[in-house]
């Protein structure tokens, strides 16, 4: 996997400083980016000094398996040695009693050492955290990236372990005043310095909040003796797979979700009983029991603890299902933002699969934390690629080119508001959107089921390297894409039934490809063409389902689903149009 470089180069640093009734809290931008910047007066500062908490926790997770440090432990055990070898050597005993003198003197000795040192090693070790996070900051914390909608700002961030993806949505309705504002998306310099600054806000202070190149300057800096110098330069090499990560959100966000309404209360019992328990066992899962209508059950395995929700935790689907979802440790980072959250939607994708919850902070704050499905099974190099699961029909340079313009001027709105400004199919604009996700130049959100104008790259935006790169990226991420095009081409696919449905359609088919017997996979998607379930008679399908990515039959038979759901739709606008 080949790796790009992100340069940041900062003329002050973000921080806080408070004075009376009064306070600012400023947001450096990185000054290599197009311009950006916001300045307003907050109305309520604790949702966003929370959000942006929780955020930071986040943003230096890292869940991972990380074995102990033995290095003590071993010094201990090769003393213990040393000893029982000289206890060994010593015949007389009188030997043994003059050894065990000096074993008690050195005793005294060591403990008088370490007493005389205390001080220096307490310098010691706090240099060497200062250090290594000096260091995480500059070589592996990517700053969040920022942008500035019309209608709020967005702050975005990946865990270190790659495994979690936050959103911080702050409405424009959460300041009272709002004096400049330029839309665009930048970064932000986000370090540990300003995560202590957030604990002194308060809410009795009017507060500043702004967002801008300069931050605070250096005459402020000076005032602040623990921040760094003013222009605060980094580069930071990550894996080409970190873009990937925005699209694989971008995917799941785009599929049918099954959607769960939960109190803030029950997330906190979840986490409480996760907190106070410790499981030897597999599966440590937690096992969602879903009725329509009723309230939801959640069980913690492998401790079987039930927690039922509260009177407004309903579930809004069709059906009973029963999903399991692994990874639950990493909800913890919830803890910061749940006493001010009003209620918490959590969408699931299924057994195995990742899941999103947003926590609604007042109505003016969101915070959305997408998991995937279990920790070492990341959104950048994970195994299950939710982008094969976004609608794809092939798209050209000039149309890509029109719906990018089209997002680009209006910063937000619908795949069907962007399909009638382009003058194309709604699947045509769904596909070039998809696209425009993968090369980083928007998302999509699954609160308001917009799609939102995102600059990830410095570089200019080209239509044809974005689909040469979608392209390679197919091929490179699942051959199974490939194959299915292949069997598309080759005509190997056959829609046998397309049943609509009060959901949407529920296909099923036939597939083969160029060896091996034919099977039958089974879809079915909702009116707007989003996948609801997916299943095939393949040895694939049959053993891992969707954990591991759709296979190469569903793939295609959702390929023709697409081509003739355009096919309708370009006939209903000729229809129209005579």
């Amino acid at each position: 996997m080949t790796a790009t470089s992100f340069a940041y180069k900062y003329a002050g640093r973000s921080g806080a400083v408070a004075s009376g009734d009064r306070a600012r809290l400023a947001l450096a931008t990185n000054t290599l980016r197009e311009a950006t910047f916001f300045s307003g007066d907050l109305e309520d500062v604790i949702p966003l000094r929370e959000g942006l908490a929780a955020l930071y926790d986040v943003a230096v997770s890292d869940f991972r398996y990380h074995p102990r440090d033995r290095t003590a432990f071993r010094a201990w055990l090769a003393e213990q040695d040393r000893l029982f070898l000289a206890g060994l050597a010593a015949k007389s005993a009188h030997a043994k009693a003059r050894l065990g003198e000096i074993q008690l003197r050195i005793g005294e000795l060591d403990r008088a050492r370490a007493e005389r040192r205390a001080s220096f090693e307490k310098a010691r070790r706090a240099y060497v955290q200062w250090a290594i996070e000096d260091e995480l900051e500059r070589s592996l914390v990517l700053d969040p990236v920022v942008t500035v909608h019309p209608d709020e700002l967005s702050f975005e961030a990946f865990s270190r372990d790659q495994s979690s993806y936050a959103r911080l949505a702050v409405g424009h309705a959460a300041f009272s005043r709002i004096d400049a504002i330029e839309h665009g998306t930048t970064n932000v310099d986000f370090s540990a310095r300003l995560h202590d600054h957030f604990d002194r806000m308060r809410s009795y202070r009017a507060t500043r909040f702004e967002i801008a190149p300069g931050g605070f300057e250096a005459e402020t800096i000076a005032a602040m003796p623990e921040t760094a110098k003013s222009v605060h330069e980094k580069k930071i090499t990550m894996p080409e797979g970190w873009l990937a990560g925005f699209l694989q959100v971008h995917g799941l966000m785009s599929m049918g979700l099954e959607r769960v309404e939960l109190a803030p209360v029950d997330v906190y019992n979840v986490i409480r009983v996760i907190r106070a328990r410790r499981a030897q066992v597999s599966p440590r899962s937690l096992r969602w029991q879903l009725a329509p209508g009723e309230r939801t059950k959640i069980l913690i395995e492998p401790f079987d603890v039930l927690v039922t929700g509260s009177p407004i935790s309903k579930f809004h689907g069709p059906k009973e299902r029963s999903i399991r979802t692994w990874g639950r440790d990493r909800l913890r980072v919830l803890e910061r933002v749940l006493p001010l959250a009003e209620r918490v939607q959590v969408f699931l994708a299924g057994s195995g699969l990742p899941s999103i919850w947003v926590c609604d902070l007042g109505g003016r704050v969101t915070f959305t934390l997408a998991l995937s499905g279990w920790t070492d099974n990341d959104w950048v190099g994970g195994q299950a690629k939710f982008d094969l699961l976004t609608r794809r029909l092939p798209t050209n340079a000039d149309e890509l080119t029109r719906v990018y313009g089209a997002l680009r001027d209006a910063r937000r709105a619908t795949d069907a508001e962007i399909a009638a400004r382009c003058e194309l199919g709604v699947e045509k604009a769904r596909s070039a959107l998809s696209i425009l996700a993968q090369s980083g130049r928007a998302m999509y959100d699954v609160v308001s089921g917009l799609h939102r104008h995102r600059d990830l790259l410095l570089v200019p935006f080209s239509a044809s390297a974005a689909i040469a790169e979608a392209k390679v990226a197919e091929i490179e991420s699942s051959p199974k894409a490939k194959t299915a095009k292949e069997m598309i081409d080759h005509g190997g696919v056959r829609i046998i039934a397309r049943r609509p449905t009060s959901m949407g359609y529920k296909l099923s088919g036939s597939a083969r490809g160029e060896s091996g017997p034919p099977v039958r996979p089974l879809l079915a998607v909702d009116h707007e063409g989003q996948i609801l379930e997916a299943s095939c008679t393949c040895v694939f399908a049959e053993k891992h389902g969707l954990t591991k990515g759709p296979c190469e039959h569903v793939l295609a038979l959702r390929l023709a689903h697409m081509a003739k759901l355009e096919e309708e739709d370009q006939a209903k606008k000729k229809g129209s149009s005579s």
